[in-house]
This record gives C-alpha cells, sequence and structure tokens, in this order.
C-alpha cells in the first residue's frame, strides 16, 4: 500500500518538475530573452494611418511670379463683350470744357428786361428793416402794432412791474477791515476754549504710533441690522453678469 502512495506522489513531483511548454506561435526578440507580441493591424486602421494624398487638380506652388505666355493664350479669340469692355472711357456728347474767366456777354443778356419780381428783390432794405430789434429771421422784422402802443395796463400788471424790495434784515456786505467791538477785545474763553488752544504736550507724543493699526476694538465690533440694511444694493441698480 506504501509503495503505491509513493508511486503516485513522485509521478505528481514529476509532473510539476517539466518546464512550461512554449506556446505555438511564440517569436523570440532578437536577444532572445524575452518574447515579442507581434500587433497585427486591420485594414481600416491601416488606411486611416496612411498620409493625406494631394487632390487630383492640385498644383504646387509656381516657381517664379514671371512665367512664358502660352501661344494659344495669345492666339485666343475675344468675345465681343470683351473688346467692348477693354476700350477707354469716350467723352459724354454733352461735356463742355471749362470756360474761360473772360467771357462775352451776348446781346440778349445785354438786352434782355428784367421782370417785376427781379426788380422787387433788387431793390435794396430800408434801414428800419436792416436794423430791427424783432427779427425772427435775417432781414425780417416784425413792427410793435398801434393798439399795442396805445394799450392801458391793468393795476395787477403794475404791480408785478414794480422792483422787488430789499429784505428788512438785509445788510450790505461788510468793508475789508472794521473796528472790533470792547466786548470781543474783552471776552474771557472757556475752559474748554483754553484746553484746545493750549499746544500739545511733548510728552504726550508717541514715536511708535501707527495710524493704520486697527485696535481690537475695532476687529471685533458687529453692525447693526440697519447699517447692514443700508449696505444692500439698491435693486434697480444691480446688473446681473452675463454668463459667456
Amino acid at each position: 500500500m506504501a509503495t503505491a502512495v509513493d508511486s503516485k506522489n513522485e509521478s505528481r513531483i514529476n509532473a510539476l518538475s517539466r518546464p512550461k511548454q512554449v506556446p505555438s506561435g511564440f517569436l523570440e526578440d532578437r536577444f532572445g530573452e524575452t518574447a515579442v507580441s507581434v500587433l497585427v493591424a486591420t485594414p481600416r486602421v491601416q488606411a486611416l494611418a496612411q498620409h493625406r494624398a494631394p487632390h487630383a487638380s492640385w498644383k504646387g506652388d509656381r516657381p517664379t511670379p514671371m512665367w512664358a505666355v502660352s501661344d494659344d493664350a495669345k492666339n485666343a479669340p475675344t468675345t465681343e463683350r470683351i473688346r467692348a469692355l477693354s476700350r477707354h472711357k469716350t467723352v459724354h456728347m454733352d461735356h463742355k470744357l471749362e470756360r474761360s474767366p473772360y467771357m462775352m456777354v451776348n446781346d440778349g443778356a445785354k438786352n434782355a428786361s428784367p421782370s417785376q419780381r427781379i426788380e422787387q428783390l433788387a431793390v435794396p432794405k430800408s434801414r428800419r428793416e436792416r436794423f430791427g430789434i424783432y427779427e425772427t429771421e435775417w432781414g425780417q422784422f416784425n413792427p410793435v402794432s398801434e393798439a399795442a402802443m396805445k394799450a392801458t395796463h391793468s393795476e395787477r400788471i403794475e404791480t408785478l412791474a414794480q422792483s422787488k424790495d430789499y429784505h428788512k434784515e438785509f445788510k450790505d456786505e461788510r468793508p475789508i477791515q472794521w473796528t472790533v467791538g470792547n466786548s470781543a477785545l474783552n471776552a474771557i474763553a472757556t475752559l474748554r476754549l483754553q484746553q484746545m488752544a493750549r499746544p500739545r504736550s511733548r510728552t504726550m507724543i508717541k514715536d511708535d504710533f501707527d495710524p493704520y493699526k486697527i485696535s481690537p476694538s475695532a476687529k471685533r465690533a458687529r453692525c447693526t441690522p440697519r447699517v447692514e440694511e443700508l449696505c444692500v444694493p439698491i435693486p434697480r441698480k444691480v446688473k446681473s453678469k452675463k454668463i459667456v
């Protein structure tokens, strides 16, 4: 019984001690140390990996801005429309050259008789019309009517026409120099005025004073609800930001 068990264990050990078989299709690298996996791309991947080919009608840049004109272009027949466009612009039939500053007045202009309207416009304006004080437009005078000149004003208009009197406590401007009263000269300053007029003592001056230092009590201070209400901006003046 023991011999059968030992043979079974020995066969198991032999099976485990055998090296692992190399799978089919295994390829070693050039150094013979590690296995190399070969990736086979699909036809679609290979097509996408190709560079983009130029268009069939694409032509590269010309080597120089100057090139020879072909005989076909030289001998090409032109249409009637191209010939019409190639002609220079002609002068208009009603076009006239600039007149000379010296010209001759014809007999018809010399012997022409002006109309009644032209004679009316040629009459110079009178002095009263030119220098009128009530001119709505240039040279138009609106004279005062006879009824307005002889009109009588009412009692209300006369009251409104009177100049306004000064206030009863109105005083004219003081002169630049005036005398100081005895009460001002003999006045005695109060204790508070004397205290404020006294110069600051040197012992009270602090060399290490920092005007920007915030006291701890100011840091711990809290504003009242009324101050918070006043700090809130007015809704009608608040503009909403646009999110881009």
